[in-house]
């Protein structure tokens, strides 16, 4: 009868032993990572599935979050109440962490205990009551640092739980932690593509340049619509709170009761906003509701279930140096309902985030600076600095407008030039100041005496415009003009006892009756008329003349004899009379003006900047260009002409429109003092020279203007490339290329020190871009070192470097510190420099941008400083939109690049094929097209030029591969292959729709089938999904799409793998990165590959392993299941003409049945180990499995050289296995198989080549 019970009791054993072998199964089968599947839900099957395979009264699954000493249970079974008596917990001090299932999450190993033993006394009544007899409990720690425990109970009177369940319930719970982790992957996964998709919305938004409200606000709906966070709130300082600017989410209504945080707290407890602004750092609290310092508001039913928030500072100005106070601009608050929601990848994300709104805020903000700023530069522009009157832009302005009134109303409108008679006695015997306020009180008398509706400017030193609109008929002008010339005839006090008379000079044009076509005409006819008038200051019988109409001559009230025109015959029979007289007196004009251009501070320090010899030429141009004006003959378009290049090159060289105006005021003096005191015909001689400078003025001035308009509409395509560039180098090319084409300019270049410091100049253009390399340095000159300290006496592009600020030199010729470059430079017509550093922080400038003109000066002007500016501040701003997501390019010289290019544009692109073979049949499955540059030196690789293609290089590149590739597989398809073709395509082009409309046309020209033609996408490391920007532009339309994916060192991140469900790829190909690790590590890269496979094969796509080049890795990846395999090992690239012959004569080498290498032996002992695992519960199979032996026998009983430890370690692992792949004797053995197997790898990849 005992042994009747024995062998009842053994059966039992033995069915319930079944039943949990089965159990096993049965849960494997439910623990596949999904999208949308929760953990909780998942666990309670699995309790649920035990129950009811094992016919158990009670399975629990718990889980003890990091930082927690109590599980959160799930339990199922008909004594599933039992589960809430005790709270299980680690901690042995309490009653629920004083039982097995204490013992098991603090030891890590796996506990079978009776209810009855003396650690359950606790436990012992209500276990008693449910009728409960054994339990085995296993723990197993998953990667956020908690763990998961699986609990089984027997009934009391049934089967007993026995030791040899033990590590198969470990087995359990390390497959239920392996599936916490993977699925709390995938979700945090999905999680973060939906704050990428928010980044992205939120980074297309704010491309509109929104206020700062309106930022927010963008903010927190994209973090709600698209992120699906439970609430977002953005707090902004206000006086002594952190006020709620905006607020999103199911749960904001609930938060928004919450009271405002203070800004300051002294000690705890601190709001977590606060704390965040304060610290500047982010901030992130698991359970709130815990905390101490939150509102009871937070435990209410709605707010307790927020599991994690968390909390960035948003900062609008850049850190600034240590110990400087520096406080966010805003707090961004994130509530989360998971409690892992704040890992270290969405802390990075919303880093970006934060950031991506901080600069947003500093655009908006330097935007707003930028127009006030502007707004007082127009002001400053548009105005007069002394008389505070608007200036000659101004006066254009407003007379064009006032023209077209006129126009439109049929009224007279009246343009006067007024000129003072006699400032400069003033100023020499009461001084400049006085001079000054007696300018400024004519300009208020002015001002008060006209109406409303006129307007007087003040365009140079002592000359206003006045503008009288609405007048019906020269009765009205002749009474607005006496009541202008009785306010100016009230004596001027100047202080103390010095009170002065003046008088002054008006000639008047009207519009239409003297000149219809432009306001300058009419300038012109009142400056000659008022020239006219003051020739004669002294005979005249009026203070104002009327001008003529464009041609007819100039008469001054009280001057019946007519005098001529400026040019013509009638003025050179003039200018003839007095030849032979001024011949001696022109030069000492001439002296007298370049004496009085000296004096003058501003055109001073501009001609201190010259060498001597290029003051002599100066002086030598202004003797010769006085001749000019004197010349009988002189005509008109020519003196328009050379106004018109004067005036560019003065303005080039940094000469301000008001001292032109007040040189050539000063030059008007010298003339009169000079040539006018002869008799009448030498007068009459100076009037017409006197009208030639109003012109030659006027020239000036509208030519230096409308070299200003130039200079705004490079900005404003330099302004355009900012806002539409995707990538740093593509943006500083098109600027570049824009700058080298301004007239001022004669070169311009960007670059960056290399790694020992020296400039490398990456983008040239210009006028002379090649011999621009010689002028730096290149053969004529040492390196310019730019990394170590500059003092101020060295080149500018090492002190910009060095000081983060613009430097220049003003002239090569006088520069002591260009005198290496000197002669070079001054060669090929480049005279000045400006460097102008880029800086992503204050200070540290991460390019340089060099600016090298044909004139003098060095941008010196204020509108020339302001033009330089504004290139910096959009540079920086678009620089730092870029930044950090997109670095700088590889760093290549100018001339590299420029070659690689010449050589792609030349046609010197070469696709060579290199083949793909399926492993199952050894069967060609199509070709890989790999780009090649053909030089003198022979094939260049994508490596050496891909880096110096930019964004139209890479289209031209990608468009010329199509062609070629396409072109291969129609002429293989015509000879009875048809073959596909995979292309690669850089995953920043997949933004670019302009890639599939490429295709569309290649193949309907070409007739090629669309599913003959693959891509090839590389994903880096990085994780930036390639499939996020396929969903996003049109390139998705592409027939079929490969995925590169990158190897992590040794083994594949499940980041990656769980990216893998939800790709929209239908291919994987392994990089070379990973199959290259082998010879450094053949267990670990043949592990992650193998993973690769079988996740793959899951999930429908197929694998290309790249990189095969040996026997060794082509057979490894034939028995780890690989679909298709490239490299070395089956052929080389090879030029299309090669590939007819190839086809026809080779066959690539096919992976026996059996492997022939030790790469293949590990690979089949992974492959026998994984079928092991997975046979554990189907004793006949598995029994047929271990006695099969696999691959590794077949590679030992023909492998030569393998000694006697290894054939000993392969029998040892065999004869043990049927203790089952949990058997801690098994791991060991298969351990020390693998070691052996490893060393023969090694050997045989490291071997030189025979």
């Amino acid at each position: 009868m005992i042994g009747m019970a024995v062998q009842g009791q053994d059966r039992q054993d033995g069915e319930l032993r079944e039943r949990f072998y089965q159990s096993v199964a049965e849960t494997l089968t439910l623990l596949h990572p999904a999208a949308g599947y929760d953990r909780r839900r998942a666990l309670l099957e699995v309790a649920t599935t035990v129950v009811s395979t094992m016919d158990l009264p009670l399975v629990w699954i718990g889980r003890r979050e990091l930082g927690q000493s109590t599980l959160e249970l799930i339990a199922a079974g008909p004594a599933a109440e039992y589960a809430s008596v005790w709270p299980v917990s680690d901690d042995p001090r309490e009653p629920g962490g004083r039982g097995p299932a204490g013992a098991a999450l603090r030891d890590g190993r796996p506990q079978l205990a009776s209810i009855d033993s003396p650690g359950d006394a606790d436990w012992q009544g209500s276990a008693h009551a449910y009728g409960l007899d054994s339990v085995i409990v296993a723990a197993a720690g998953t990667a956020d640092g908690g763990q998961l425990a699986l609990a089984a109970y027997s009934r009391r009177g049934g089967p007993a739980l026995t030791d040899e369940l033990l590590d198969w319930a470990q087995r359990l719970a390390d497959e239920l932690a392996r599936f916490w982790d993977d699925q709390a992957q995938l979700e945090r996964n999905l999680r973060l593509g939906r704050f990428r998709d928010a980044h992205r919305t939120i980074q297309r938004a704010l491309l509109a340049h929104p206020e700062p409200a309106a930022i927010y606000m963008t903010l927190a709906n994209a973090l709600v619509k698209d992120a699906a966070a439970s609430a977002v709130m953005v707090y902004v300082p206000e006086g002594e709170v952190l006020r709620r600017e905006v607020g999103a989410g199911p749960l904001v209504e609930r938060l928004a009761t919450l009271p405002e945080p203070p800004r300051q707290v002294d000690e705890p407890p601190m709001p977590v906003a606060t704390q965040a602004w304060m610290e500047g750092e982010p901030v992130v609290r698991l359970r709130p509701s815990a905390w101490p310092d939150v509102s009871l508001v937070w435990h209410g039913e709605s707010l307790g279930e927020v599991a994690a928030i968390g909390c960035w500072p948003i900062f609008q100005t850049l850190p600034r140096d240590s110990g400087v106070e520096y406080h966010a601009a805003a707090v961004l608050l994130l509530a989360a309902a998971e409690i892992d929601a704040f890992d270290a990848d969405l802390w990075r994300l919303l880093d970006e985030i934060s950031d991506t709104v901080g600069l947003a805020l500093r655009q908006y903000s330097q935007r707003q600076a930028l127009f006030r700023e502007q707004e007082r530069q127009t002001y400053l522009a548009l105005h007069d600095a002394l008389t505070d009157l608007p200036n000659r832009r101004a006066l254009d302005y407003h007379l064009e407008r006032a023209l077209a009134r006129a126009a439109r109303h049929h009224h007279l409108v009246a343009v006067g030039m007024l000129d003072l008679d006699d400032l400069k006695p003033i100023n020499d015997r009461h001084g400049h100041a006085a001079g000054d306020r007696v300018l400024v009180e004519v300009a208020h008398r002015l001002h008060d005496a006209l109406r409303s509706e006129d307007s007087v400017a003040r365009v140079g030193g002592d000359e206003f415009v006045l503008v009288l609109e609405d007048l019906a008929s020269e009765d009205d002008l002749a009474m607005l003009l006496e009541r202008l010339w009785q306010s100016l005839q009230q004596p001027i006090a100047l202080g103390g006892q010095n009170n002065i008379d003046i008088t002054v000079s008006l000639g008047v044009a009207l519009y239409p009756t003297h000149a219809q076509d432009s306001g300058e005409q009419l300038l012109r006819l009142a400056d000659q008329a008022m020239y006219q008038v003051k020739a004669h200051k002294q005979q005249r019988a009026n203070w104002w003349a009327l001008a003529r109409s464009e041609g007819a001559p100039v008469a001054a009230a009280g001057d019946e004899a007519g005098i001529a025109e400026a040019h013509g015959p009638q003025a050179a029979a003039v200018l003839r009379a007095c030849a032979e007289v001024w011949q001696a007196q022109l030069p000492v004009v001439a002296q007298r003006f370049h004496a009085a251009l000296g004096a003058h501070e501003g055109i001073a320090g501009l001609l201190a900047s010259f060498p001597a010899s290029a003051r002599e030429a100066f002086e030598e141009r202004l003797a010769r260009h006085l001749q000019t004006l004197c010349y009988p003959e002189l005509e008109e378009a020519g003196q328009r002409a050379g106004a018109i290049r004067a005036g560019i090159c003065q303005a080039a060289c940094g000469l301000e429109e008001a001292w032109l105006a007040e040189a050539i005021e000063q030059l008007r003096g010298i003339l009169a003092g000079t040539l006018g005191r002869g008799p009448r015909a030498q007068r009459d001689a100076l009037a017409i020279v006197l009208q030639r400078l109003a012109m030659d003025q006027q020239w000036q001035l509208e030519s230096m203007r409308d070299l200003q308009r130039r200079r705004d509409a490079a900005l404003a395509k330099i302004h355009a490339a900012a806002w539409s560039a995707h990538d740093s180098l593509d943006l500083l090319e098109d600027v570049v290329q824009v700058l080298a084409a301004h007239e001022e300019l004669v070169v311009c270049a960007a670059g960056r020190p290399d790694a020992s410091g020296d400039m490398v100049s990456e983008l040239v253009a210009g006028a002379v871009p090649a011999e621009y390399l010689r002028i730096t340095n290149h053969g004529v000159a040492p390196p310019l070192q730019v990394d170590r300290a500059a003092a101020r006496a060295e080149e500018p592009l090492r002190r910009a470097w060095q000081s983060g600020a613009v430097e220049r030199s003003a002239h090569y010729g006088s520069d002591p510190v260009m005198a290496l470059w000197r002669d070079t430079a001054e060669r090929h017509g480049i005279v000045s420099q400006v460097a102008v550093p880029l800086c992503l922080a204050p200070g540290r400038p991460v390019a340089l941008l060099a600016l090298y003109s044909g004139y003098a000066g060095g941008f010196r002007s204020e509108h020339q400083r302001a033009f330089i500016a504004q290139i910096k501040q959009v540079l920086e701003l678009a620089l730092l939109r870029m930044a950090p997501q997109r670095q700088l390019a590889t760093l290549l010289p100018a001339f590299v690049r420029q070659r690689w290019r010449s050589l792609l544009a030349g046609g010197a692109l070469r696709m060579h094929y290199q083949p793909m073979v399926r492993l199952a049949d050894n069967q060609i499955a199509g070709f890989e097209a790999l780009a090649r540059l053909r030089d003198a030196g022979g094939l260049q690789l994508p490596a050496s030029f891909m880096p110096a293609l930019g964004a139209a290089g890479l289209m031209r590149l990608f468009r010329d591969g199509i062609i070629q590739a396409v072109a291969r597989q129609q002429s293989l398809a015509r000879s009875g292959l048809a073959l596909g073709m995979s292309v690669n395509v850089p995953v920043a082009a997949l933004r670019d729709a302009r890639y599939a409309r490429t295709v569309e046309t290649i193949l309907q020209a070409s007739g090629c089938p669309p599913d003959a033609l693959r891509f090839e996408a590389f994903e880096n490391a990085s994780g930036i999904g390639c499939w996020a920007l396929l969903a996003e532009t049109g390139v998705q339309s592409l027939k079929s799409i490969e995925h590169h994916a990158p190897g992590d060192d040794r083994a594949l991140s499940r980041n990656l793998v769980a990216r893998l469900s939800q790709s929209p790829f239908d291919r994987i190909k392994v990089d070379h990165a990973i199959i290259g690790q082998v010879r450094f590590d053949p267990l670990g890269t043949l592990r992650a590959l193998r993973q690769l496979i079988r996740v793959s094969h899951d999930l429908g796509l197929e694998v290309v392993v790249e990189g095969l080049e040996s026997a060794g890795m082509l057979e490894a990846a034939a028995i780890l299941g690989a679909d298709f395999g490239q490299g070395f090992a089956l052929a080389h690239p090879m030029p299309a003409e090669a590939l007819p012959g190839w086809l026809g004569t080779v066959r690539p080498p096919r992976p026996g049945a059996s492997p022939r290498h030790a790469l293949g032996a590990l690979a089949s002992a992974l492959r026998w180990e994984e079928r092991f695992a997975a046979l554990f519960d189907v004793p006949d199979a598995l029994r047929r499995h271990v006695h099969a032996g696999g691959g590794v026998g077949d590679w030992l009983r023909t492998a030569e050289g393998v000694g006697a430890p290894l054939r000993l370690a392969w029998r040892e692992m065999l004869d043990g296995a049927a203790a089952g792949p949990f058997d801690p004797g098994h791991g060991r053995r298969r351990d020390r198989l693998f070691a052996l197997l490893v060393e023969h790898a090694l050997a045989e990849e490291q071997a030189p080549a025979r």
